[in-house]
């Protein structure tokens, strides 16, 4: 354990970004959005509501940089067509004065068939995903990637153009990047595969190419899953080994966690009912913490739902703490931590599917998205996933 400045005290990035509190609004996938990739008048009361609570900074749901990698029906940044759908974006995230985030990514091989163009679903190698009845991904070849290369930087530089103070670079979650970092994934054996030196190729390169676009001056973040639970994953030392190296160009790493003391990311299956064997005994959060060394932020995520739970984290070593399901459920969450009011929190969404959409202000279709995830979130009337 550490000691820490505590959870309302403001943090300065190595961007010179200051966050007036170390609590940060969470990515959370929205399912909502237009075809086109635009934003929808759902998806801005939503985000507008959560910006205006005093969170240090807001991360906005993923948005695709390529059309055949979009794992979901969100926000696209793939070029000046999206410039005034992330304009609207990055206003309703700074709401009263917190740091806009655009997170950005590209699905790979868990993109889905009936969103991407013509070219199909591709990825690191022709390697299907564990989710059920997926389809084998065809492997990029090497001007590709240095397209996707070229994508990342695009959408980096039109978020910055829409007004946002910075970009998160989705590595997680078993998205493209997550991908080629992945000995499962990944059995390239050109300069993109081999060893994990080659694997953390991808993962950098996005890195630096962001930075590029960017500047030292816009905030750069890069979430990462700190291992993987599967069978022949990456171990979380790699994990630990690739941070070392991003923090030489992002200015937090956030670890991407279903719950920080659990030691449980998540799985590449989505089968959020099964039991999970613990393939590691310990926190992600100080090794990643000892491998920054101070050169860049530490976000945690994955159950923070009260301020013990933020103190937790960061006595483990997190500088800052992403809330996303407790500010799903009361979207004045922070505010009402800040006032000492945790009676007044709500803990559990509606039983009922309409007041989850009114009262919380949650796009229907994004309610849809979240109830199928069984015991995901507490609901009033249901059991909690143990």
């Amino acid at each position: 354990m550490r000691d820490h400045p505590g959870p309302w005290a403001p943090l300065r990035l190595e961007s010179g970004a200051i966050l007036r509190n170390r609590f940060v609004l969470a990515p959370m996938t929205t399912n909502a959005s237009n075809p086109d990739g635009s934003v929808t008048d759902d998806e801005l009361r939503y985000l507008t509501r959560r910006g205006a609570a005093e969170f240090g900074a807001a991360i906005t749901s993923c948005a695709y940089v390529h059309e055949d990698g979009r794992s979901w029906q969100g926000i696209g940044a793939t070029g000046a067509a999206h410039l005034d759908s992330l304009t609207a974006v990055a206003r309703a995230m700074r709401g009263t004065g917190g740091l806009g985030i655009l997170q950005i990514y590209d699905g790979g091989r868990i993109a889905i068939p009936d969103l991407v163009g013509p070219s199909g679903i591709r990825g690191p190698s022709a390697i299907p995903s564990m989710r059920p009845n997926a389809p084998v991904p065809r492997e990029l070849a090497g001007d590709e990637i240095d397209e996707l290369l070229e994508a990342f930087g695009r959408a980096a530089a039109l978020g910055v153009a829409a007004g946002f103070d910075g970009v998160e670079i989705h590595g997680a979650n078993h998205y493209l990047i997550h991908q080629f970092f992945s000995p499962r994934a990944n059995r390239r054996t050109d300069r993109w595969g081999g060893g994990i030196d080659e694997r953390m190729r991808f993962p950098l390169a996005v890195a630096q190419t962001v930075r590029a676009a960017i500047g030292h001056e816009i905030t750069l973040g890069f979430r990462i899953t700190p291992f993987e639970s599967e069978p022949g994953g990456y171990i979380l030392d790699d994990a630990a080994r690739l941070a070392h190296r991003l923090a030489d160009d992002v200015d937090y790493v956030h670890i991407s966690m279903d719950e920080f003391r659990r030691n449980s990311p998540q799985p590449e299956d989505r089968d959020w009912t099964k039991a999970r064997t613990a393939v590691e005994s310990r926190n992600p959060i100080p090794a990643i913490a000892a491998a920054v060394a101070g050169r860049s932020a530490v976000v945690a995520s994955g159950g923070i739902r009260t301020l013990d739970d933020a103190e937790d984290a960061m006595s483990a070593g997190a500088d800052l703490v992403a809330v996303g399901r407790a500010a799903l459920i009361d979207p004045e969450w922070v505010d009402k931590v800040k006032a000492g009011a945790h009676h007044s929190i709500r803990a559990k969404l509606p039983a009922d599917h309409a007041e989850i959409a009114t009262a919380l202000t949650i796009p229907p279709r994004m309610v849809r998205y979240l109830l199928s995830r069984p015991g995901w979130i507490p609901r009033v009337g249901q059991d909690v996933r143990p």
